[in-house]
C-alpha cells in the first residue's frame, strides 16, 4: 500500500470511479450524475454520494428521469443533495432519510490504542458465534443493525472482559474496502474498547494491503471520533431518501 498521502488519496477516488463507472476525473466537477441502479427496482430509494464536488445518485430506476429533474433545474454548480428533494416533492413523499460520513485511514496515521487491563483483544472466529449473539443480545436492534459486526465477515477482532464479549469489530470488502463496523455493549462503554478493536482491524488491513474505510451516521459523533481519533480522515458525505 502506498505511503504517499497524495497517491493514497487518488487511490481511494479511483475505487469509487471503478465502483460506480466513472471517469475518476468527473468528481472535480460539479454538479450530479444519475445512475439508475437495477438492484434498488421497486425499493423508491435514492443514495447519494457527494464525491469531490459533484453528486453521484444511484436511484430506483423509475425514479431516475423524477430525480433528473430535480437535479438539472439546480444551478450548474450545485449538485444534488436530499433538502432539494424535500423541497421539490415535500415533506409527505418522503418515508425516511438519512445523513452519513465516509471516512478512509492513510496508513501512517493509524493512532495506537489497547485497552487497559482486564480487557484482552483477539482475532476472532466462527467459534466465537455465541459471544457475538450475547453482544447483539445486549444492544438495540438499532445498534446492531448500524454496526453491523459479524464473526463471518472477512476479518473480526473482539475485546473480552471475564470471558464474555464486550466489544467487536468486524470487516468485509465494499467498493474495494474494508468496511468497517464496531459494537460495544452497554456496560462497558466509555472505556475506549470500540477503539481498541478498531485498532485491530486496521491494523490487520494495512498489513494486508487494504484500505480502511469507516462510515457513520452523521448524528452519531461517539462513532465519528472513533474514526477521528484513530487517525481516519473523512473524505465525503452519503445522504439516502426512501420514498412512500
Amino acid at each position: 500500500m502506498t505511503q504517499d498521502r497524495s497517491a493514497f488519496e487518488q487511490d481511494v477516488h479511483r475505487a469509487w470511479a471503478d465502483h460506480l463507472g466513472y471517469p475518476v476525473a468527473l468528481a472535480s466537477q460539479p454538479g450530479t450524475t444519475i445512475l439508475p441502479e437495477a438492484k434498488y427496482a421497486g425499493d423508491k430509494l435514492i443514495a447519494l454520494w457527494r464525491i469531490g464536488a459533484r453528486t453521484f445518485a444511484q436511484v430506483d430506476p423509475q425514479l431516475a428521469d423524477a430525480v433528473r429533474r430535480v437535479a438539472e433545474a439546480l444551478p450548474a454548480s450545485e449538485a444534488l443533495i436530499a433538502d432539494d428533494l424535500v423541497q421539490v416533492w415535500g415533506d409527505a413523499a418522503i418515508q425516511s432519510r438519512d445523513a452519513g460520513l465516509v471516512h478512509y485511514l492513510f496508513p501512517p496515521d493509524l493512532s495506537a490504542w489497547a485497552p487497559r487491563s482486564p480487557y484482552t483483544v483477539r482475532a476472532l472466529s466462527l467459534a466465537d458465534d455465541d459471544g457475538m449473539q450475547a453482544l447483539h443480545a445486549a444492544c438495540s436492534p438499532a445498534e446492531v443493525d448500524d454496526g453491523y459486526v459479524e464473526v463471518s465477515h472477512e476479518i473480526a477482532f473482539g475485546c473480552f472482559a471475564d470471558g464474555a464479549l464486550v466489544a467487536a469489530s468486524s470487516g468485509y470488502r465494499r467498493t474495494g474496502f474494508m468496511d468497517i463496523g464496531v459494537l460495544t455493549h452497554p456496560g462497558h462503554r466509555q472505556r475506549g474498547l470500540g477503539k481498541a478493536v478498531v485498532w485491530a482491524l486496521c491494523a490487520w488491513s494495512i498489513s494486508h494491503n487494504v484500505i480502511n474505510q469507516y462510515r457513520c451516521n452523521a448524528d452519531n459523533t461517539g462513532s465519528q471520533a472513533t474514526a477521528l481519533g484513530l487517525g481516519f480522515r473523512q473524505f465525503f458525505t452519503s445522504e439516502s431518501v426512501r420514498l412512500r
